[in-house]
């Protein structure tokens, strides 16, 4: 070997050990954050992902509303604060509202390419978010109502007659829901292949998304060039999900073609069928017509997550629910259905309704922002190029904000707006389960007035009991903390009896079922 060889091996082992001991330090002028170790940085401290909220809320408690985590060389800065999200994502507009990679989402399928959700920034992106905005305006949200008041029958229906598959009946109504408004056709029963096509791939995504736990392919890209046995458990498992999707979204797209080709007005009318009648460009086709499968993702399990953790705190908290029931009685009685009108009455189940998105948000930790121009903060300073996590969860639990943040209590909206202490909800906003910046969900309008619909139905015309402890008789509250750790913050299963509140509520159930079960004829067959 030539001493130039020497010299050359020398300088490029010297410049890897030099990354390597700089790789993990927390840069000056960055926000403070957890100790750090050399190379991985803060990298060990995610764990599995496993109630990564829960650790991330206690750093915000010890380093404040803005902290960092170095992962290895890539740093991300954490918000927990409504004023933090206002300042460094809602103000920088698009600056504040791109996507970091995602590497075991492009193995699944739902990458960048081919998911709204993380679509990075870019000129197709802001034009069909224009689209959606007007596919799911406010203006617009009153279209869906009747579909909304039928399949909410059918569901307030299915829980009276087989109360103990709640779980699957409530999945099976968020996913029928969006199903229509973005395929035309319905879910008649949570047997149906593509709802367990879809359930089956969703779970999976949700947990192969979750924060911290697939770390390493987006913090070294090295790895995802290496030699990966196809046997690998999330290699068998990315390529189920990317199997899965593939086949739903070709399958529900064919579905529309021939539903326009045949002229029927419900494939011209959902979503899909206004890209596939648009003058969409056939290159952009992929990626509009796959936000289809987008559209069932945002639109099915947080809302069912939404009415599980409604049930769950109705059942676990009887005098919540009694209180709920004597005021809907009193504004609708018992001889028909609640309509969206009768909500500007009810004041104590929209405080139930905030109180249960506040406790258990469906989007603990948001979906990570990127950062495309840097800015600052408190004197903190949020470089370009790093991920930005949106804490939704702590900024619900902070008892700086929340007057005993960890008690479910409504009557925290009946004195304040937003349920915060007074003089300090000056930047909340109603909307902040549903992101920041140019990221927050186009549909939101049409998910709030599902998730208040079906609650005031649910009360209406069920009464809800959880389990109890054979000794004292008290119920059990810990399955309140029996929740996912996944993307989505879900119930895990957990005991509740439920039963109509009376016969003359049933039978108004009854009476309506054949109007509803008409209407959404339109939405079956091929």
């Amino acid at each position: 070997m030539q001493p130039s060889e020497i010299v050359l091996i020398g300088v490029f082992l010297s410049g890897i050990a030099t990354f390597l001991l700089r790789s993990g330090r927390r840069e000056q002028g960055l926000p403070p954050g957890p100790p750090t170790v050399p190379v991985l940085g803060n990298t060990h401290l995610l764990g599995n992902g496993k109630d990564l909220h829960l650790r991330i809320t206690q750093w915000a408690g010890t380093y404040g509303d803005i902290f960092s985590l170095k992962l290895s060389s890539r740093t991300m800065i954490v918000l927990s604060s409504a004023t933090a999200i206002k300042e460094v994502v809602d103000k920088k507009g698009w600056a504040g509202s791109s996507r970091p990679g995602n590497y075991i989402a492009e193995i699944c399928g739902t990458g960048a390419d081919s998911n709204l959700l993380f679509a990075t920034d870019g000129p197709r992106l802001k034009n069909l978010r224009r689209t959606l905005a007007r596919f799911f305006s406010v203006q617009n949200a009153p279209r869906y109502m009747p579909t909304q008041a039928a399949e909410s029958t059918i569901l307030l229906h299915d829980l009276m007659v087989h109360p103990q598959d709640f779980f699957e009946s409530i999945r099976r109504y968020t996913y029928s829901l969006t199903k229509i408004m973005t395929y035309g056709r319905r879910a008649p029963s949570f047997a149906d292949d593509d709802v367990q096509q879809f359930y089956s791939s969703v779970d999976k995504l949700s947990h192969v998304l979750a924060p911290g736990v697939y770390p390493l392919f987006d913090i070294f890209p090295l790895f995802q060039y290496l030699p990966v046995p196809s046997s690998a458990p999330w290699r068998v498992l990315a390529h189920r999900v990317k199997t899965l999707r593939a086949g739903l979204h070709t399958n529900m797209c064919d579905s529309v073609r021939c539903g326009l080709t045949a002229g029927n007005e419900q494939s011209a009318e959902c979503f899909i069928g206004t890209v596939l009648r648009s003058d969409v460009p056939e290159r952009e086709h992929h990626f509009y017509s796959y936000t289809g499968i987008a559209l069932l993702d945002a639109g099915s399990d947080p809302t069912a997550a939404f009415l599980l953790s409604l049930v769950l705190v109705l059942a676990v908290y009887p005098e919540c629910q009694m209180r709920a029931w004597k005021e809907i009685d009193e504004l609708v009685g018992a001889t028909h259905l609640p309509t969206p009108a009768d909500l500007a009455g009810l004041p104590y189940i929209r405080a139930l309704i905030k109180e249960t998105l506040r406790f258990r948000p469906q989007f603990p930790m948001g979906v990570h922002h990127l950062m495309t121009d840097e800015t600052t903060y408190k004197g903190h300073h949020v470089p370009k190029g790093s991920i930005v996590v949106l804490n939704t969860y702590g900024i619900f639990h902070d008892p700086d904000v929340f007057e005993d943040p960890w008690i479910f209590n409504p009557e925290r909206f009946l004195k304040s707006e937003h349920g915060t202490r007074p003089g300090r909800d000056a930047n909340f906003r109603d909307n902040l389960i549903f992101g920041g910046g140019r990221r927050v969900c186009p549909g939101q309008s049409v998910g709030r007035s599902t998730m208040e619909l079906t609650a005031m139905r649910l009360i209406w015309g069920l009464k809800f009991s959880g389990a109890r402890d054979p000794v004292t008789g008290a119920f059990i509250s810990r399955e309140l903390d029996c929740y996912s750790s996944d993307l989505i913050m879900m119930p895990r299963s957990f005991i509740c009896t439920m039963e109509p509140r009376s016969s003359e509520r049933r039978d108004v159930v009854l009476q309506a079922l054949g109007e509803a079960r008409l209407y959404l004829n339109r939405f079956e067959g091929n």
